[in-house]
């Protein structure tokens, strides 16, 4: 509920959530996953919620430092380097 002018600087390595949503969340080598469309605290950890752009349906990103190496707000991008099967949990 602060105004953003009135948000503080963060350390190195710290990002405000609002800032997450709208980036776009890409592969190592550099496939699109689609956009941040909002960000879940998940028993103490966050979850990227993503809209594939092909068929609308949402892949949930855990933000942690080992699936999301590069966040970088400034450019409005994350890379996702997904464990074997996470973008295929939503598929049936």
């Amino acid at each position: 509920m602060v105004p953003e002018d009135g948000l503080k600087p963060l350390e190195s390595g710290r990002v405000y959530v609002t800032d997450l949503v709208g980036c776009s969340a890409v592969t190592l080598d550099g496939r699109p996953l689609g956009p941040v469309v909002d960000v879940w605290e998940a028993g103490g950890s966050a979850v990227l919620v993503v809209e594939r752009p092909e068929d609308g349906a949402e892949l949930l990103i855990p933000l942690s430092e080992a699936v999301c190496p590069v966040i970088d707000t400034a450019a409005g991008r994350i890379v996702v380097d997904p464990p074997d099967g996470l973008l295929d949990l939503n598929e049936i």
